[in-house]
């Protein structure tokens, strides 16, 4: 069985990166290469195959288990898991794996669950603390995501992700003195950490140090000069300082990154009108509202920004009337 290890171990890895970046629910065979779903049903024929021959072996429903989660089978992966659990109960790497199982598909609860038991098994591992926190951060358990991170960083203090998770919640919960020196320290340790550049950014940016936000999405920009998101930060930061044609500008390079970025066009939108060209910012509200037809705000601000645009419309007609 060593030969399917490495492609499922691969795959299983890219599917849990993936989630934790993106978040999504689950995968569906229509989105997987034809060549690697023929390759992964050969795949589950095999480990099936196997558990019948040899039903003890753990590792066997460990693999098969990966195998289901890519292709979407929670229930599936969840039961071999267990299964594995059951004859290698101090095999810590199972917990884990089912830990992200339940990640993968949003059952946040039971993922800490098994990475309690992942912590009493391995309570030096640093990595197992950030990832309990993050999933507590998930089900606004703030505090305890804050401690979580805490030992992590009492375990390694070169842990520029622990750094990095703990200032996004203590700026949640109030702290945002705590969290700029938390995503000071991970920029220190990791200089191209983009979590922790974004992360001072909104705060610096909340605390009304405008600079230093627009030093900090700069950045970002120049790390990853692809992400729209980045550029729309950055314009929000600028708009926030007052320099609304550099926000008009990160902004147009947001949507010529991605055209479909309503809020940029928003935001833009924002910045045009206090720059004084109304215009603009209706030809930008309107295809902010292409995008989101549902969007109430928007529609509201439109029909404000009409009426603006005909008052000062009638107050030239009459300037221009008088004698």
């Amino acid at each position: 069985m060593k030969k399917h290890s490495f492609f499922v171990f691969c795959l299983f890895f890219i599917g849990s990166i993936f989630f934790v970046s993106c978040g999504n629910l689950q995968n569906s065979q229509n989105d997987i290469p034809k060549e690697y779903l023929s390759k992964l049903k050969v795949e589950m024929d095999n480990y099936t195959g196997a558990i019948k021959e040899n039903p003890k072996n753990s590792k066997v429903y460990a693999n098969r288990a990966n195998v289901k989660k890519i292709l979407g089978d929670y229930k599936g992966a969840v039961e071999d898991f267990t299964k594995a659990i059951e004859l290698e109960p101090s095999d810590y790497s199972l917990y884990y794996g089912r830990a992200w199982i339940h990640g993968y598909f949003r059952a946040f609860s039971k993922a800490i669950k098994d990475l309690d038991k992942v912590a009493e098994l391995t309570p030096k591992n640093d990595r197992v603390y950030v990832e309990r926190g993050e999933f507590k951060e998930k089900i606004g358990d703030y505090q305890g995501a804050v401690s979580d991170y805490t030992l992590a960083i009492d375990l390694n203090k070169n842990s520029d992700r622990a750094y990095s998770r703990r200032g996004y919640v203590k700026n949640m919960l109030g702290d945002k003195a705590g969290a700029i020196a938390d995503f000071s320290q991970a920029i220190k340790i990791n200089p191209v950490n983009t979590d922790a550049y974004r992360g001072r950014g909104y705060s610096t940016d909340i605390r009304a140090d405008y600079k230093n936000a627009i030093a900090d999405f700069e950045q970002i920009v120049k790390l990853t000069p692809n992400d729209s998101d980045a550029y729309d930060n950055l314009g929000n930061a600028k708009k926030n300082f007052g320099d609304y044609k550099g926000a008009v500008e990160a902004y147009n390079k947001a949507v010529e990154l991605n055209p479909n970025h309503m809020h940029a066009y928003s935001n833009m939108a924002a910045a045009k009108k206090e720059n004084g060209d109304l215009a603009g910012a209706l030809t930008d509200l309107e295809k902010a509202v292409k995008l989101d037809p549902g969007n109430k705000e928007i529609k509201n601000n439109i029909e404000s920004l009409k009426k603006e645009i005909e008052k000062q419309a009638k107050e030239i007609t009459l300037t221009l009337q008088k004698p």
